[in-house]
């Protein structure tokens, strides 16, 4: 596929068009949500919310009898006429029309005889589906007919009468009996479709059979949607049936439904059963791996299976699967896994990416060992990221002044990653914040999430040397009236806006991103209110007012001492997976978990303009404003 023309521009930048649907007229009527505040929880201004009607300059349409008239004056017998008329509109209003009818016994015998004939003589597909949906709404085709379309040369028809046949939860053993054939044999990726969609709807007994045929072909391995359909039908029964579940896991022919299995009965206590069926070398051996150390991942207390052993001294033989079975084995605190990992993590002829594995594998698991390896690994350009990374695993005093005493010689992100490092423990933000107050690292080398996190792990001691931080001083409309006298269109005018750039990717990048680019711990910029001043400024100065749930600060701390700030994006009854700067995702054990609290603030503190001259604040609001004109 491929971006066609825009056909229309919109001539505003609150546009917000969210609904689309097709008039009597066959023009299209579009919903425009219409509010600056997109980033907000409620829609502030529910007066402004339009409605488009978008017409061609020469419409196609064709008049034909009746097209103006009130549809509701019609006979059961004229709407029902209607289901093959060009225009959808009329065909939609008329089954609605014809629904209400039919629920208070009105509806004529003439019609229904007439959608009867649609349904089954008509030769454009299109219509027979409307008689098909008319027969349905009115509540006259029966299941018995419903199993006769099962079977029907029409894909969707076949997908339809499946969703009709099972949308009430009470599809018969005949009905039940055919779709899980048709599971298995049935050509059409529609079908297919809506039989995935019609897991939910059946007793476990009939969803385990159905979903065996589903899975039993490669055909939808790619598919887009179809495996995540699968999956979320059968899900629910995985921690209820595992026997059943990893049985069909090592058989599936789909890797993601292998994957997603095995993760699942990791988290139900059914780890025995997963490494037996992986002793016999499934099909998706590599995928339920996968899987598995999904599962394990940030459990500090994960302990291996009786069985362990002597499967994983097959899986090491097999070289397509070894990496990812050591991988394993180290998270169950296997002494040999870990020395392999220590010994590829020292050879300097294995692969950068090979060695970053071992790393990060010695670092989660807090191994001894790392410690007098990581100094050395801050000398090697490809791993020293994941060095510094790994360095807020240990509580060692040492990591800290060699990172202070680097810090000039890293790269922007190697310094952005050796700050977060910094302020993740107590015994490195100390010192930090000793560098801070002796100008050895500026402050505005220090970015606003750095300087929130610093506040919880040092303390008093941060704010003495760095200032309020948790409340703004003063009065907000003394910097309103500030930014909105600087900022005006002539001075605005002057922006540097490749300065601009740099200090947003310095600044905000880490957290927000914009046009594709940056983190994800705040709201995305792309689509706000950036052209408008007082929506800037309302953010920037009053970043706390209205924090979406997605986007609240939580802070937790570990057993061990560490600190993470960022947003929750997963939870089960094991684990929580953090969003945090520098990373996609963190998984922690609750187990690990000393203490949890959402802050009241945001993550971005009051007074960031004030960290900025205001030569540089014209210049980062120069380029926020420019890349929303040049969007719009």
């Amino acid at each position: 596929a491929h971006h066609g023309d825009d056909f229309l521009l919109a001539n505003n930048a609150q546009w917000i068009g969210f609904s689309m649907e097709v008039g009597p007229a066959g023009d299209m009527f579009v919903l425009d949500w219409h509010d600056a505040d997109i980033c907000g929880k409620e829609v502030m201004n529910k007066e402004t919310g339009r409605i488009f009607r978008i017409a061609p300059i020469n419409s196609l349409a064709e008049n034909f009898e009746g097209r103006y008239d009130d549809l509701k004056t019609m006979s059961d017998d004229q709407l029902a006429a209607l289901q093959t008329s060009k225009s959808d509109w009329h065909a939609r209003r008329a089954r609605v029309i014809l629904q209400h009818r039919a629920s208070v016994g009105k509806l004529s015998e003439g019609s229904v005889k007439q959608l009867r004939t649609l349904f089954s003589s008509e030769k454009n597909p299109d219509y027979r589906l409307r008689g098909m949906w008319a027969l349905h709404v009115t509540k006259n085709i029966s299941e018995a007919e419903l199993q006769n379309a099962l079977a029907d040369k029409d894909d969707y028809v076949r997908a339809w009468a499946i969703q009709m046949l099972g949308e009430d939860k009470n599809a018969s053993k005949n009905s039940i009996d055919a779709m899980v054939k048709m599971s298995s044999t049935d050509p059409s990726a529609v079908v297919r479709l809506y039989l995935a969609a019609a897991l939910q709807r059946v007793d476990v007994e009939a969803r385990w059979k159905i979903a065996e045929g589903l899975i039993s072909k490669a055909t939808d391995a790619d598919d887009h949607n179809i495996p995540k359909m699968i999956w979320y039908g059968m899900e629910n029964s995985v921690a209820q049936t595992p026997d059943k579940a990893i049985a069909l896991a090592g058989t599936c022919k789909l890797p993601m439904i292998a994957e997603f299995t095995s993760r699942r009965l990791v988290d139900a206590n059914a780890m025995d059963l997963l490494v037996t069926e992986l002793g016999k070398k499934p099909a998706q051996l590599a995928a339920m791996l996968k899987g598995m150390h999904a599962g394990l991942e940030g459990r500090s207390d994960a302990k291996a299976p009786s069985n362990w052993q002597a499967v994983y001294a097959q899986l090491k033989s097999d070289k397509t699967v070894a990496p990812l079975a050591q991988e394993i084995a180290q998270l169950f605190g296997d002494k040999e896994a870990a020395q392999k990992f220590i010994a590829t993590l020292k050879n300097q002829s294995s692969t950068a990416e090979a060695r970053g594995l071992a790393l990060k594998s010695l670092a989660a698991k807090q191994n001894p060992e790392l410690l007098p390896i990581l100094s050395t690994l801050l000398n090697e350009p490809a791993l020293r990221i994941d060095a510094i990374r790994a360095m807020a695993a240990f509580e060692h005093e040492p990591f800290g002044k060699l990172l202070l005493d680097g810090f000039p010689k890293f790269n922007a992100q190697e310094q952005s990653e050796a700050l977060q490092t910094l302020s993740s423990r107590g015994v490195y933000g100390r010192p930090l914040t000793q560098s801070i107050k002796d100008g050895k690292i500026k402050k505005a080398q220090v970015p606003a999430y750095v300087a929130r996190q610093l506040r919880r792990v040092v303390g008093n001691g941060f704010v003495e040397v760095w200032g309020p931080i948790d409340q703004v001083t003063g009065d907000k409309a003394v910097a309103y009236k500030r930014y909105q006298h600087l900022l005006k269109d002539p001075t605005l005018a002057t922006a540097d806006i490749a300065n601009g750039k740099i200090l947003f990717q310095r600044t905000c990048s880490a957290c927000h991103t914009l046009n594709g680019e940056g983190g994800k711990l705040g709201p995305d910029l792309t689509g706000s209110n950036r052209a408008n001043l007082n929506y800037l400024l309302s953010n920037l100065i009053e970043p706390s007012s209205e924090i979406q749930d997605d986007y609240k600060m939580v802070v937790i701390t570990s057993r061990d001492g560490r600190t993470y700030s960022g947003n929750v994006i997963a939870e089960n009854d094991r684990q929580v997976t953090m969003r945090v700067i520098g990373q996609d995702q963190l998984v922690l054990n609750k187990s690990d978990i000393q203490s949890r609290e959402v802050a009241a603030t945001s993550l971005m503190p009051e007074r960031l303009l004030e960290t900025l001259t205001d030569k540089e604040v014209v210049d980062l609001i120069g380029y926020l404003r420019k890349m929303e004109v040049a969007k719009l």
